[in-house]
Parts: C-alpha cells; structure tokens; sequence
C-alpha cells in the first residue's frame, strides 16, 4: 500500500511540474479521426442505472465510452425508458439544443423536448466552440443507437478513451455504472494517466473539492490539485444539497477505484 501511494505521489508530481497547459487543453478541435474510427465513435448506447437516492437515471454513451448527455432522476424504470424515447425523438433536432453558461465561464448544453422540459444535460466544456461541437456529436449519436438496457455492474474504476477530436481523456464510473467525474482532454495517453494519478492523490483530500453554480438553478463541482489546476469535473445537479453528496460520493469511490 505504501508503495501504491508512492507511486502515485510520484506521478502526480509530474502531473503538477507539466502544468496546467499540458494537462487540460482548452483551445479548438485540431484533431481528426478516420472515417471508420468516427463511424464507430459516433454510434450509441442508453444505459440505465439506479442513484444512491433510489431514482433511476439514464446517459448516452458513444462507442468510445464517453458520456455525452445524462438524464435527471426518474421515480421508475419506466419513467427513465420513456425519457430515453423522448431523447431519441428530440436530439434528432438541432434546435431542441440549449447552449448554457456556468458561473465559471464554462460552458455545457441541455437537451429540451418540445414543451420546453429537460431531457438530457451534457459535460461541462472550456470553451461555447467545443460545447457546440458536443450538441452536434450527441446529434449524431442519437441518429446511430446500438443499444439500451441497464449498466454493467462493475468495481468502480477509471477509463481512459480517445475523442472524436483524437485527444485523450478519462472518467470515473461508480459500481452501478454511473459515470461520476470527467476529465477534460490531454494531448497524450500518458498525460490523461498522469491525470487519473493527481485524481487518485488530490481526491482524498476534501477540501480540493469545490461546488460551483451552473445555469438554471443546477450546479455541479469541480477537484482540484494542489496548484489550483482543475483536473475533474462532475455531472450537472438539480440542487446546490445534491452536489455537495456527490461530492462525498466521489470522495469515497476514489479510494476503493482502480
């Protein structure tokens, strides 16, 4: 255990000395993916999941495994299924779209149906250009469904996964399948490990956690390392209470994660 922690104090301290240009890249898409890798990303799954509050919640995979869009609670399957339906019909619209705007500049867009509800929110992103990109990917998604039914039940652990922008990024996923926190990109596969290293480190230390505000009335939460440098971003929340539990939840998946 002792030289697990080592191990990953060192390679969060190479993580600190590249800085933060290095490890989150926040500038436009200069990356490209070939035709075939891009057809494949670009297909999708549902998953469904039950919350630590009872609720059951859906999110929208590519077939790289990230999560472009996730659903607020439902009180049954049932409810979740049809939201799932509603994000089928909807997302193939582009104006169903709402680009939105975090107390910190940053950037995400929530999906409408047609009587103005929300039916899906995406990640946070740096910049309106790469949240704009992210509708149009979600857009695509939805076209290319593969697959939905319940989340693989698995040891909470981190995965790392190449972009349609051919960066590297990573997230954290609980046992029930939820994805809990994600990473921004990095422009190596070494960089995004040394990223999963300083979350493993900075983690376990409560304070680095912070709970920020997001557009109507949802917030969510960022972890920090020690030089200020946000290396993990969390899902929108319905309420400021809801946040700060997933904070704790986080806290606690970090220490028993792979």
């Amino acid at each position: 255990m002792n030289a697990l922690r080592t191990s990953l104090l060192m390679l969060a301290l190479t993580f600190t000395a590249c800085g933060p240009a290095d490890a989150f890249v926040e500038g436009e898409n200069d990356g490209t993916m070939d035709t075939e890798s891009e057809l494949a990303a670009t297909t999708g799954r549902f998953e469904t999941f039950t919350g630590k509050d009872g609720q059951t919640y859906f999110h929208l995979l590519a077939g790289n495994g990230e999560k472009v869009l996730a659903s607020q609670g439902y009180a049954t399957v049932q409810g979740a299924q049809a939201g799932i339906e509603s994000v089928k019909t909807n997302g193939a619209n582009a104006m169903r779209y709402l680009q939105r705007e975090a107390s910190d500049g940053s950037r995400y867009f929530v999906l409408a149906a047609a009587n103005g509800a929300i039916i899906g929110m995406s990640e946070m992103y740096a910049s309106a250009s790469n949240a704009e990109r992210g509708a149009a990917t979600v857009q695509r998604v939805v076209a290319n469904i593969v697959s939905s039914g319940a989340a693989a039940q698995t040891s909470t652990r981190f995965e790392t996964f190449k972009g349609l922008d051919s960066k590297y990024y990573f997230h954290l996923k609980a046992n029930n399948g939820q994805i809990v926190l994600q990473s921004q990109a990095y422009t190596t596969k070494a960089s995004a490990t040394n990223g999963v290293a300083s979350v493993k480190l900075n983690g376990q230390v409560l304070s680095r956690f912070e709970v920020r505000a997001a557009a109507d009335g949802q917030y969510y939460f960022v972890l920090k390392a020690a030089n200020g440098a946000v290396i993990g971003r969390s899902e929108l929340y319905v309420s400021k209470a809801n946040a700060e539990r997933g904070v704790n939840t986080v806290f606690g998946l970090v220490a028993e994660s792979k």
